[in-house]
């Protein structure tokens, strides 16, 4: 069973693949589940590690991140959204996908309470949020 995260001031990463980055700028939808996700958006815990490991971790099976941007549980909790730990297990490569390490930090955030249109406004303004505090990898 997955352990909701209660830090309010813990800061969940979200790695911005390069196609969503223009100017300096994350895209919007980066902040939201795509339809393929079930309604949850995956970050990583700031707590287990820091951005150069999840980074590390992240692009090791060939996935790409220009750069992480950081919300925070309090953030998410302020638009009614949950989070909640989900630890991934290595992954071997295989002849359909590439190799995965384990991420003991990667966690879920929970937009089911809300309809796509109200998802898309909030993950505007969680962009805005992950933008004042600046891009937090690289640096």
């Amino acid at each position: 069973m997955s352990d909701y995260l209660n830090d309010p001031d813990e800061v969940l990463y979200r790695h911005i693949h390069p196609d969503f980055f223009q100017k300096g700028e994350p895209s919007d939808s980066r902040f939201r589940p795509s339809k393929q996700d079930a309604n949850k958006l995956s970050v990583d815990r700031s707590s287990v590690h820091d951005e150069a490991a999840s980074h590390y971790i992240y692009t090791y099976g060939g996935r790409k991140s220009e750069a992480i941007f950081g919300v925070s549980v309090s953030e998410f909790k302020a638009h009614n959204i949950s989070c909640v730990s989900d630890p991934t297990k290595a992954k071997a490569a295989t002849d359909t996908s590439k190799a995965e390490l384990e991420n003991k930090a990667h966690a879920l955030a929970d937009y089911s309470a809300h309809t796509e249109a109200e998802q898309k406004l909030i993950s505007k303004k969680l962009k805005q949020l992950a933008l004042a505090r600046g891009k937090l990898y690289p640096k």
